[in-house]
Formats: C-alpha cells, structure tokens, sequence
C-alpha cells in the first residue's frame, strides 16, 4: 500500500487491450484513455503534479494514452500458485501517451521496462514509474525527494521490491532495498549519470498490531558535461568529475575527496563531494485493527553531512494516515483520510558557516551550483512538488534566479477518498503553503498559495472495464497563481489471468 508503490495509471478511452494464452499464473493488462482538460491556460498543481511528468503545466487540448504490462507469475498472495511465485519470473511494461495542445504536440514514453526475478530478487531495466520512501501513496502531497512529479529516469535496478523476512531472526525483523544506476538524456547537459540506493527495515510481522519501519535512500546526479560549464569557475574546462574512482569515492561511499583540487575537480568537489546528492531518511510506526491502518510516517532529508547528523530539524514531511481495510457497505464511504505537515525552512542553519559548528548551513534543497537545473529531470522537479521549478511558479515568485526559486516552504495537507454505491470512487485534497524564497535570496515577504483537487471515477453504461473520469483543479495565490481547471476523459481497461 505504501512503500515503491508503482505509481496509479490515470488512463481511459480504449486504445489497447489484449489477452494472449500464456503459462500458468501469466497475467497481461491493457488499457487506454482518451480526455480533454478545460478551464484557464495553465493546469492547477494539483492536476500536474505527482504524475510522473505526463501533464504539463500549459493546458492541453486533447490527451490520450495507452499501454500493457504483462507478467509471467501474477497473483503471489494466490496459493495456487504461491509455489511458482517463488521461482523464476519475468515481466514487461510499457505505456505511450499523446498531449496535444495549443502550441505544442509532445510523445512521451513514461514506462518502458522489462525485469526479472528470481524468488524475491528482481531486476529490471528501462523506465519504470516508481515513489520511494514511505508515504500514503493515494493522497500525499509526494515523498521528499522522490515523489513521481517527473519523468522516470532510464535506470537499470536490482533489489528487493517487497519486504524480506530474515528466518534467523524468527521472521520477526525483515529488509527491502535496491541499487541502481540511470543515464540522463535532458538537452541542458550531456554525459550525466543517477546513483541511487535505499534500505529500509520492518521490525514486527505484517500481520501484527504494531510494525516500525525504518531506512533512507541515497540519490546522487554525477559527471556530464555541457556549454554553460565553460564559465563556471566551480568545474574544470566545461566538465565534471566522471571516472570510476569519484564514482565509487565520492559518489556511491559520498566520501569527501581525498584532494582538494587536480586536473579533474575544483574545490567545490574537494570541500564538498562529488555530485549533486540528496536523500531521505524514513521513518514509519503501523497500527492496525481487524477495520483499518493507522501510520504515521517522516521523510527527513539530507543533502550533505548536516542533515545526515539532523541538524536540519524539523526539516521533513509528517504524515498520519488512515486506511478502511474492510469492504464498503453502506452507500457513502469514507475509504482514506491524510493529514500532513511540510516544513523545508531550517536547511541547518541560514549561512554556508554555522558560528560553533564543524557542519555547512544553507541546504538550499534540490538547487546545486554545478546542475543549473539541480534536482529537475527535463524541467520538472523530482522531489516534493512543493518545492517548485521557475517553469511552474508566478512571475512574483521568479525574482529569485535559481532554478528552484523557493526552496523554504511550510505546507498543510489533508485528503480524502471514499466510494459511493461501492463502484464510484471520489478524491479530495487542499493544501495551503508560505513560501518564503531562498537563504541567499528571501522574498519581499512571503508568498500564499491554496491548492484544491475533487476527482470521481464512475462506471460509464453499467461497464466495469469502461470508466468515465472527472477532476477539476484549483489554484489561488501568489506563487503559483491563480487558475481553474478540469480534466474529462474515458477509460477502457481490460485483465486476463490463466
């Protein structure tokens, strides 16, 4: 439910679907949408963000999309073929989608992937839609610095997609976690990598009353190349750090650099380290009943040694979720229910040098003075929409020149969703922030935003498979500005499992 949930698929209007006669326990799924969005000329955030970079911030005229994924042992909880699932396995995946709008016409490819797994190993390479860290993933306003708000990256990736539990320990503590590397492809600079890893640890059973989870996840944009470099006085002659050593050094060890500056790096690298790093550390306590899950959860990020040893408290996302476990039975039904808290403003301190401390201030979180565009992947941010690139924000909220305008921001957060007749699912979120600028540059004074969403999904002619779906979105404020708009499309989607 909760962690590296592969991100909800917002699609209709059947443009694919197909059943094949596989092996045992194979399962292949299709669908396709077609839609239209109405209202002002740019999409309220709440209508863009957290969609893995398929809805841009400028209104479209029409958008459709299709796709499949197709696995060769579906169904692992099935105990008819639990003993397959535990062997040898492979899927793929893939879906292509079209925005037309006023100007421009863009094909994206958000996921393209094929994997293997062996018991509970699994490999895969390509684009995969993926959220990391621990998170309500229906309702939250995204995880810290890995939310879904961009295009999936090209990576290949091995690891523990679900929870491990370690039989020496009585089953009673289990593990999770991956290791990747991804190749950028942006206009902006060539010759650019992503490192990433994560570990997480569940103390307690499942199916226990009380679980706690525990870990963090390690992102880093290494080497590349690009013209803007040239006049950069923090990278020699236009380029960075790229070999194997800084790879293993700097980047997967994020050891500081044994040289102050060569032929490779400058001083910026030596005192720092190589790259651009950011990561989270998560936290999570379970409760459940025989009716519902309680979880409260902290993502506490980390962008060098500061925030590593927290002194960039409170900085983080809080969240309290609920969850209804049993069926529906009454007409209207309450499903879900989230609050949560964001707060990005301490960044350990407001300087580059805290007075009594040996650790840096000035976080300035997803901005870097190497990547121009920091912590973006083809102009979107790929950490908490919060956190917002110039690309999205009012002129007001500009003034600020780094890519990421408004790294301090406070936020409230609070949704629901819920059925009605069990077969209409509904969806309400708002958000209010302050957003407040940098540490290098504050605003004039702070900026407000309000961020509203209502979305229903209903069965179109008595059809399961044929789904008719509504969202209207709302801005108003300051630093994303104020807009109204809505989303209308048709979804067809179609299952076969042997």
């Amino acid at each position: 439910m909760y962690l590296f949930n592969r991100g909800r698929h917002i699609v209709s209007l059947s443009l694919f679907c197909s059943t094949v006669a596989l092996g045992q326990g194979a399962e292949i799924k299709g669908w396709g949408e077609g839609g239209t969005y109405v209202g002002d000329s740019q999409n309220p955030l709440w209508l863009r963000a957290n969609q893995f970079g398929t809805v841009p911030v400028e209104k479209q005229i029409f958008s459709a999309r299709t796709g499949f994924l197709y696995n060769s042992r579906a169904g692992q909880r099935d105990s008819a073929i639990s003993q397959h699932s535990r062997g040898f396995r492979w899927g793929v995946g893939t879906e292509l989608i079209l925005n037309v709008g006023h100007k421009t016409t863009s094909t994206l490819l958000p996921e393209a992937f094929v994997k293997v797994a062996w018991k509970k190993l699994e490999f895969w390479a390509g684009r995969r839609k993926e959220i990391i860290g621990i998170v309500d993933t229906t309702l939250t306003t995204g995880s810290f610095t890995w939310s879904g708000n961009a295009l999936p990256v090209p990576k290949i990736q091995i690891g523990l997609p679900e929870y491990l539990p370690l039989s020496f320990l009585k089953n009673y503590v289990s593990i999770k976690g991956f290791f990747a590397h991804g190749w950028y492809n942006t206009p902006y600079i060539q010759g650019s990598y992503l490192h990433q890893k994560s570990l997480l640890v569940r103390i307690g059973k499942p199916e226990g009353v009380f679980s706690f989870q525990a870990g963090a996840s390690h992102h880093v944009t290494w080497a590349g190349h690009a013209e803007y470099m040239k006049d950069n006085p923090h990278i020699v002659n236009g380029k960075l750090a790229g070999s194997f050593q800084d790879y293993l050094r700097g980047v997967v060890l994020a050891k500081v650099s044994k040289e102050y500056r060569n032929n490779r790096y400058t001083n910026f690298d030596g005192e720092n380290r190589i790259g651009n790093h950011v990561g989270q550390f998560d936290f999570a306590l379970t409760y459940q009943t025989p009716k519902a899950v309680w979880m409260f959860y902290n993502n506490h990020p980390f962008e060098d040694a500061s925030g590593v040893v927290f002194r960039n408290m409170p900085d983080g996302l809080y969240g309290l979720s609920w969850k209804r476990k049993k069926e529906p039975r009454s007409i209207f039904e309450v499903t879900g229910v989230l609050a949560e808290y964001f707060f990005s403003k301490d960044q350990s301190g407001a300087g580059w040098n805290v007075p009594g401390s040996r650790f840096k201030g000035n976080d300035n979180y997803f901005n870097h003075g190497q990547f121009i565009q920091g912590w973006s992947y083809f102009g979107r941010g790929m950490g908490s929409p919060l956190i917002a690139t110039r690309n999205e924000i009012t002129q007001a909220g500009t003034v600020i020149p780094e890519f990421f305008p408004s790294s301090r921001a406070v936020a409230y957060h609070a949704g629901l969703e819920g059925r009605v007749a069990s077969q209409i699912l509904w969806q309400a979120r708002t958000t209010f922030s302050t957003h407040f600028g940098t540490n290098n540059i504050l605003y004039p004074s702070a900026l407000r935003q309000f961020s509203g969403l209502l979305s229903v999904e209903a069965p179109l002619l008595k059809k399961e498979k044929m789904k008719l779906i509504t969202r209207i979105a709302y801005d108003q404020g300051d630093f994303l500005g104020t807009s109204l708009a809505g989303y209308i499309g048709v979804r067809y989607s179609g299952q076969w499992r042997k």
